[in-house]
């Protein structure tokens, strides 16, 4: 089985992926790539049998509407501000998370914050695939292509989010770290030349192999699928799958057992 995960920017100097190959109970990393444009993204989703992407799948749908209202009619219902902010996933990484690990985190609100062009070139990346498979992937993750999030990830695995992400030797050490804890935990783990030290050197291609280790738990049934009496509005906001919590050991299972 070959994973992949996508940190997706708006623009391609911070878009990074990465692939995993599971061959029993083992895997490799292969080298992440860095600056990529979209149809390198599309030839990877097609390489790939799962692939999990860090990018909001979608905005709120009390945003949508009252965006809708405004500009067919003039008129503003005034949405709730929580409503209009965050997503039903996003409400419930939070909750879930506070309950899991007693550690506050919230997602960035893809109607407010800038993520919210994040979600954009997402839009026109799902629509380039459909382009080339004649498939508009689900956005709740029905369709093997799912939405992630490694702070999250990285708290119900036991690991430090905070301290990574940006350019300096702080940063770098601090992944240097986190590869160390995440080795620790997936011993099984194992890196294709220069693989490692693209991690170390880029936040971006750290955040990439943490989804396509999502990915692989998603592809086992280790990710939190949307409650059934969310799947519609998941479907159109998208959902962030959580990895079941401690489940990294579980990953390299050899499913040909």
């Amino acid at each position: 089985m070959r994973t992949a995960g996508v940190d997706l920017s708006v623009a391609e100097k911070g878009t990074a992926a990465a692939a995993i190959e599971w061959d029993g109970n083992r895997a490799r990393v292969a080298e992440p790539s860095l600056g990529l444009a979209d149809d390198a993204l599309i030839e990877l989703l097609a390489a790939a049998e799962w692939t999990a992407i860090d990018a909001p799948f979608g905005w709120p749908e009390p945003m949508v509407a009252a965006v809708h209202s405004y500009a067919t009619s003039g008129r503003w219902p005034a949405p709730d501000k929580r409503s209009f902010r965050l997503r039903r996933t996003d409400l419930y990484v939070h909750d879930r998370v506070l309950d899991q690990t007693e550690e506050k985190l919230w997602p960035l609100s893809p109607s407010t914050d800038r993520i919210s062009l994040t979600a954009w070139r997402l839009a026109g990346l799902r629509e380039a695939a459909f382009e080339r498979s004649r498939l508009r992937f689900d956005r709740a993750g029905g369709d093997q292509v799912l939405e992630a999030y490694p702070a999250a990830a990285l708290l119900l695995w036991g690991m430090e989010r905070r301290g990574y992400k940006g350019d300096g030797e702080v940063a770098a050490t601090n992944r240097a770290a986190l590869l160390t804890a995440l080795e620790k935990q997936a011993p099984w783990l194992a890196w294709e030349s220069a693989a490692r030290e693209a991690c170390i050197e880029s936040d971006d291609c750290l955040d990439a192999v943490l989804c396509a280790l999502i990915a692989r738990a998603a592809a086992l049934s280790l990710t939190e699928p949307p409650p059934a009496e969310a799947l519609d509005l998941a479907r159109a906001e998208g959902w962030i799958h959580l990895p079941r919590r401690d489940c990294l050991a579980e990953l390299a299972v050899d499913q040909r057992a």
